[in-house]
């Protein structure tokens, strides 16, 4: 412990903004125990690993967390809980000084269960029953709608490691935010495993859900996280286009631009249809910024299903790329597949496709030159103050300290990469 008799505890998180939703939900709680949270590379009581292990890499990164929090102090209690917790609990129990093996269906329960471990009592907001803290808000907060998917990609082990599709009360997602408001948040993101299934087998669904809450008082503005194409209905594309508080940005993963790996992948669509309704939303929403993830080196992938991804990712315009290089994944479809792809290739495949991205990052931020974005200010960055637009563009900016956690107009001069820069002209 501390000096202050504290105890000490400490969090990394790897993966979605759904584990780290979770992660911040933890910390809050065992802040409500009176604990002290410090940096991972800290010594602490406490050390808490939320996985991930939606790539041999994040796998590897976690074995890599539980062995650093093993060395920082030896004597320490480390938990292990998130999808890599689910999806290889035997590899983790091996590891020297683990403590505790969490999957996510035990995770609310993270904090009860490693103060009973610590021998320490509960604070009386968990003996009465009252729900737990939410987490702290800051320039960007998340909130956690949904979890769960049922779409079973091939290459995925996330519906095996997170369970079935489940969606919060919607009365409960509106407190949460309008508390968030209060506090200042400029900007929330709903997230979820499957975001755009919340309300799945109900009345209310996303839509529904966007149009109650920007009807909040205080309300900055509304993100959403990630979204499948075929969950993008007219109906949610409206609210987007049409109300200041809901951004102007769109994650939808493509994941391959042959209809060929498409299929193998087990994705529900094909090149032309993400194409189509791409073209849809650029002609239905101003200034909308599309990003998107795109695997390399799925089993089977040729030079000419590699090119129509390099094709069709360069004809929509994608703001932003995120490129994951194919690795097999324990327990999944396509970790039986032949026809594996070298890793020379993948390697070559995967530069090219970055590149293309940052070209068309730098030309998406180009358009912007000249004109005002409305930005969250997130923190001080040198000379600069740096935050996102609701189109989802880095823009630094010369302004004061006083527009850290606000909304800030910003008059666009000029650009560095995919960077914009500018001055502060007023407040949102």
């Amino acid at each position: 412990m501390n000096a202050q008799n504290k105890i000490a505890f400490a969090i990394h998180t790897l993966g979605c903004k759904v584990n780290q939703y979770e992660s911040e939900r933890i910390a809050a709680e065992l802040g409500a125990f009176g604990w002290e949270m410090v940096a991972f590379s800290s010594r602490a009581d406490v050390y808490i690993i939320n996985s991930c292990t939606v790539t041999a890499v994040a796998g590897h990164k976690s074995r890599q967390l539980i062995r650093r929090a093993a060395r920082n102090n030896p004597g320490a209690r480390v938990v292990v809980t998130g999808c890599y917790a689910d999806s290889d609990r035997a590899v983790i129990e091996a590891i020297e000084g683990v403590s505790l093996v969490l999957g996510n269906d035990d995770k609310d329960r993270l904090p009860l269960l490693v103060a009973r471990e610590l021998g320490v009592v509960e604070p009386s907001t968990r003996a009465t029953g009252e729900s737990a803290p939410s987490p702290v808000p800051h320039t960007r907060a998340l909130v956690k709608i949904q979890d769960g998917c049922d779409q079973y990609c091939s290459y995925c082990v996330v519906p095996h490691v997170r369970g079935e599709l489940w969606s919060r009360p919607e009365a409960e997602i509106i407190d949460e935010v309008a508390r968030l408001a209060r506090e200042g948040a400029p900007e929330i993101v709903l997230t979820g495993i499957h975001l755009g299934l919340y309300g799945a087998g109900r009345d209310t669904g996303l839509a529904q859900l966007l149009a109650a809450l920007v009807e909040i008082d205080g309300l900055g503005r509304i993100r959403l996280s990630s979204i499948e194409l075929r969950e993008v209905t007219p109906e949610l594309v409206e609210p987007i286009a049409t109300s200041p508080k809901l951004c102007k940005h769109l994650h939808i993963p493509l994941q391959h631009g042959s209809d060929a790996v498409l299929a193998a992948m087990n994705r529900q669509y094909s090149a032309e249809e993400f194409a189509e309704r791409a073209y849809y939303l650029t002609s239905s929403i101003d200034d909308i910024a599309l990003t998107t993830d795109v695997i390399v080196g799925f089993p089977g992938e040729t030079d000419a299903d590699f090119e129509r991804t390099m094709d069709i990712v360069g004809s929509i315009g994608f703001s932003r790329l995120h490129v994951f290089k194919f690795s097999p994944r324990k327990g999944t479809a396509a970790a039986g597949l032949g026809g594996r792809i070298p890793k020379d290739v993948k390697e070559k495949r995967s530069a090219a496709l970055i590149a293309l991205g940052e070209d068309l990052a730098a030309r998406f931020a180009s358009r912007y030159i000249g004109k005002e974005l409305i930005v969250s200010i997130e923190r001080r960055q040198g000379a600069y103050l740096s935050g996102m637009s609701d189109n989802y563009i880095r823009v630094m900016c010369a302004g004061p300290d006083e527009l850290m956690g606000k909304l800030a107009r910003v008059r666009v001069e000029r650009r560095e990469d995919a960077t914009l820069y500018g001055r502060v002209v007023g407040p949102r």
